[in-house]
């Protein structure tokens, strides 16, 4: 989208808990009242050059104020609508990122990538926080990004043992070559989800995790 004069990617990946009834619909409400908020702050004065950590924070608390108002509505605890959060807001020079609970976002350019964040449970933890939780901000993490993002991925918990070396604590490159390479060759990128889909439902896949599992993928063109 272009925001005044700048031209504005604005990312958000998200997965509900999974002992919570409505986490999906948590997920897909926290993404979609982001970016929502994310547009209209920035189609107003505000620049991504002067995004902030506080400014990155009060976006979050006003999505966990969504959560809670959606859950007032349907008659259920704020918990029930419980997920992490994953944001990207990036112009062709920079950008900001944020994140409350597990998952990781990566960048990168000529087949080399980075993790930003580093999922805050361990390879094999079944506990985060959450977005509802009361105390969330203690676990947002924000990372002003001032340089060019040529390829973002946002990945959550159930990617992360096929994405990221534990060991190193770096990307498992591998995972993200042929995807990227693909993303860019594609005239028609919408043409790509089915056949994501396909490998990220398939055996190799599953094998290696049993866990809900969610990619976002963005480059500039």
């Amino acid at each position: 989208m272009s925001v005044g004069e700048d031209e504005c990617l604005i990312l958000a990946c998200a997965d509900g808990a999974g002992s919570a009834s409505e986490g999906g619909l948590g997920a897909a409400i926290a993404c979609r009242q982001f970016c929502l908020r994310a547009r209209d702050a920035l189609s107003g004065d505000l620049r991504i050059a002067d995004l902030s950590a506080p400014e990155l924070l009060g976006w979050y608390g006003a999505v966990r104020d969504d959560l809670t108002e959606e859950a007032s509505r349907r008659g259920i605890r704020p918990r029930e609508l419980a997920c992490t959060l994953l944001t990207a807001v990036l112009s062709p020079d920079a950008g900001v990122f944020a994140q409350v609970g597990d998952g990781v976002i990566v960048v990168g350019a000529d087949e080399s990538y980075r993790a930003v964040t580093w999922p805050t449970s361990g390879e094999y933890a079944n506990e985060t926080t959450f977005l509802t939780a009361d105390a969330f901000e203690h676990a947002f993490e924000c990372v002003r990004w001032q340089s060019p993002a040529h390829e973002v991925a946002l990945l959550t918990d159930g990617l992360q043992r096929l994405a990221l070396s534990y060991a190193d604590r770096s990307v498992h490159a591998p995972f993200f070559i042929p995807m990227f390479r693909a993303l860019r060759a594609a005239e028609l990128p919408d043409l790509l989800a089915p056949e994501l889909e396909r490998f990220l439902d398939s055996p190799a896949v599953n094998q290696r995790t049993d866990d809900d599992k969610t990619l976002v993928l963005a480059m500039w063109a």
